[in-house]
């Protein structure tokens, strides 16, 4: 279901609302998908609208499996909340606050990464990734990424088996973890205590994006907080997001015209 079909029910429900909270996803949400990771932009509007929505909401905040330090940089707004590496770390007071239960497995990380390197240096294209608290392999630039994929699946699967991490798969890039119950979904779930808030919606487009989706119909359903997750439509959009979403967007434009919507309905509300 598109999101303009729910403006006068559940979203109308949510922004009825007193301590709303706006939370985000950053590649393909509000950053198009780019060949190269360091490539990507998030939109000026979308920026612009973030930046206003800052003004009437309870938190706005942005949740991605990028490094905090690198999320915060690329979105550039001093007033939004930053969680990076799915929820391992924060950006607090100008610095980066890594989980004391990840930061002992950065031996770890490291140790995988000097595996994985010799591996990726045999395939043109790919782009190995260290993120401090994670690792990213990211292979959309290889000449054919569904043989990369196959390949690469069982030889990172041992080498985070063999240093005691998890592996992890999303939209063209493979995910080296700690072996720690923390993603998108626990990383909302701790936003929407820690702020207290009694209404909240999460926009993602990937298969990290769903453990968050997912949370959300949970705190809704439980009566935690009126929580909704709206997925983010792509070419490429993988079924585990439009299975978890409660309504969809289509593309960052798309979600544009959703935050525009938002911050139209939450100036009209407290008038």
């Amino acid at each position: 279901m598109h999101w303009k079909t729910a403006t006068t029910t559940t979203l109308h429900t949510l922004v009825s609302k007193s301590r709303r909270g706006l939370i985000t996803d950053v590649d393909g949400t509000i950053s198009p998908i780019v060949d190269h990771p360091d490539a990507a932009q998030v939109t000026p509007r979308c920026r612009e609208l973030l930046d206003a929505l800052h003004d009437h909401l309870a938190l706005v905040a942005v949740i991605s499996g990028r490094a905090a330090a690198d999320v915060q940089a690329r979105v550039g707004l001093p007033a939004l909340v930053y969680v990076g590496n799915h929820g391992l770390e924060q950006w607090v007071a100008g610095q980066v606050q890594i989980a004391p239960d990840a930061a002992r497995f950065r031996p770890a990380i490291q140790a995988a990464l000097d595996a994985v390197r010799p591996h990726a240096a045999r395939v043109p294209g790919m782009l190995v990734e260290d993120k401090g608290a994670t690792a990213s392999v990211h292979y959309r630039q290889t000449a054919d990424p569904a043989a990369v994929a196959a390949d690469f699946a069982a030889i990172l699967g041992a080498i985070t088996a063999q240093h005691g991490l998890k592996l992890f798969q999303g939209r063209m890039v493979f995910e080296l973890r700690p072996p720690i119950q923390s993603n998108k979904g626990t990383a909302f779930y701790h936003l929407v205590q820690q702020y207290r808030l009694d209404a909240a919606v999460y926009l993602g487009d990937d298969t990290t994006d769903a453990d968050a989706l997912r949370m959300a119909r949970q705190l809704r359903q439980a009566g935690t907080c009126y929580a909704l997750g709206l997925g983010v439509a792509s070419d490429h959009t993988p079924s585990v997001v439009r299975d978890s979403a409660d309504l969809m967007i289509n593309g960052v434009q798309d979600v544009e015209a959703f935050l525009s919507w938002l911050l139209n309905a939450c100036m009209a509300s407290s008038t």
